[in-house]
Order: C-alpha cells, then structure tokens, then sequence
C-alpha cells in the first residue's frame, strides 16, 4: 500500500490496529466488533480532509449507534467555507463538534 506507521504512532500492546482498504472507517473492517468488545459509546474523531470525513466516516458512525464527537480544529480542507458549511452539517444532523481544548477539557474532568 505505500503507507508506514512511525514509530512513536505504532501500537503499544494491548491496543488495536485497523487497517481501512479504503474511505470509510467500518466498510470491510473489524473496527464496530474492536469498539463493541471494548464496550465504546463515544468516539473522538479527526482527520484530514472535512469533507471526506462527512461523507465516508460519519454516516458510518451514526448506523452501527454511536455517539461521534469531531474535533473541530483536528480536520481541515482545502476551502475554509467548505470546512465551516461541512462543520456545521454535522454539528446539525452528526456529530458534537468540538475543538481540542474544549475535548482536552472533557476527558481532565472524567480522569478528575
């Protein structure tokens, strides 16, 4: 495929790797069965390209049930109105959208 994982990314033990063949995170994956066996609700999503995300990942999320929270400032694209219009299409049907601070925010006060 062409692609590496870095060293200091590469998985420690006990942690899952799924491989996507393509766009979307759960077509031809095992990572709904991964999530479901950890017994995952909630799931912290970013990415590169906004668009991509909406359109591959997120409908993904929202049929296997579970609640996505996307890091707003963790994805961008190429267009700043197409980031924000993609934003807040998911931010309206999706997704809590969030930035890395307010999710930084979120996980300190669970671990509190």
């Amino acid at each position: 495929m062409g692609a590496q994982i870095i060293d200091d990314l590469k998985p420690q033990e006990g942690e899952h790797l799924v491989v996507k063949r393509g766009f979307g995170g759960f077509s031809n994956t095992p990572l709904d069965t991964v999530l479901r066996n950890l017994g995952v609700t909630i799931c912290v999503v970013s990415g590169v390209t906004t668009c991509v995300l909406r359109v591959n990942d997120h409908p993904g999320w929202v049929e296997y049930n579970y609640r996505m929270i996307l890091v707003s400032d963790a994805v961008s694209e190429v267009d700043r109105v197409t980031h924000e219009a993609e934003l807040k299409t998911m931010a309206r049907i999706f997704a809590d959208v969030k930035t890395t601070d307010e999710v930084t925010g979120m996980l300190d006060s669970i671990r509190s």
